[in-house]
């Protein structure tokens, strides 16, 4: 019993905060592509056990973020608006935002805000869904 527990545990990439109608997701590891398949799970996971309007993902302490996390975080921000939730992404640095845009990633389904605060005006207002 012991193992299952703590493999339930180890799955866990990030915390995920509760705030209000929001799940704050805050992530402050290296992103891999093994690490963004468990968060994706982590985040559908958490919507499925609550009834969260709005997950906020701050990247603001990821250095890189390549075409498949990038991807990844697109089809996780589809899937959160089929399960009737937007998706909020704050914090992108100069660097990150540089690299995507010379790529050409285009995020779907995510609305982009310029930090925290600015996450959870837009977040909780009928304007940003989008």
């Amino acid at each position: 019993m012991k193992k299952l527990i703590s493999n339930a545990r180890s799955s866990r990439v990030v915390p995920v905060i509760s705030l209000g109608e929001f799940l704050l997701v805050p992530i402050q590891i290296d992103l891999d592509d093994r690490t963004v398949g468990l968060l994706q799970q982590q985040i559908l996971e958490e919507l499925e056990n609550t009834r969260a309007q709005a997950v906020i993902i701050d990247v603001r302490m990821v250095d890189v973020i390549d075409s498949y996390i990038s991807y990844t975080i697109s089809e996780t921000a589809a899937m959160a608006r089929l399960m009737g939730c937007r998706t909020v992404l704050c914090g992108i640095q100069p660097p990150v935002a540089l690299t995507l845009a010379q790529m050409g990633v285009m995020l779907q389904d995510i609305i982009v805000a310029r930090d925290l605060e600015h996450a959870l005006l837009v977040a909780g207002s009928q304007s940003g869904v989008g």
